[in-house]
């Protein structure tokens, strides 16, 4: 189930962006200029913070190695860190496709002052569900040791 959630919604986002790509002057808002679509070719990483490309390039594999040395090694994965580990890599994936393809990252979702799109949001929330996944662990971990 979390590599075809993760996989739906690499597709959705990877639809979303070649929409975003080939109609780039199109703007539709929501409430303006607050919440809506809107395309940036961003160059950097978060909130467009520059960074080289090549090293991204090179970095977002090694990153991702890293992630499935450390789900590899938990003994017993709760379904937030599988769930979140497969957010994670499906929005890092689809967000190297562009690095590789265009040299940038297509966002097309105004939210606020940020423009993201669907991979950005998974990337989040994938961390989040590690992150919730491990400390539930870790509570429970606790309450097995306090009962003893």
């Amino acid at each position: 189930m979390p590599l075809l959630t993760g996989g739906f919604f690499f597709c959705l986002d990877q639809i979303l962006k070649f929409i975003a790509h080939g109609k780039p002057s199109t703007a539709v808002y929501l409430v303006k200029p607050w919440l809506g679509w809107e395309y940036l070719a961003n160059p950097g990483i978060a909130f467009s913070f520059p960074f080289p490309n090549a090293v991204l390039i090179i970095g977002t594999p090694l990153i991702l190695i890293g992630l499935f040395v450390y789900i590899g090694k938990i003994g017993q994965r709760s379904i937030y860190q599988v769930f979140g580990a497969s957010f994670i890599f499906f929005g890092a994936i689809s967000n190297l496709i562009d690095r590789i393809l265009f040299g940038i990252t297509i966002d097309y979702f105004r939210v606020f002052t940020a423009v993201l799109n669907i991979a950005d949001i998974m990337i989040v929330l994938g961390t989040l569900l590690i992150l919730t996944g491990t400390s539930s662990r870790t509570e429970h971990n606790i309450d097995k040791t306090e009962q003893v």
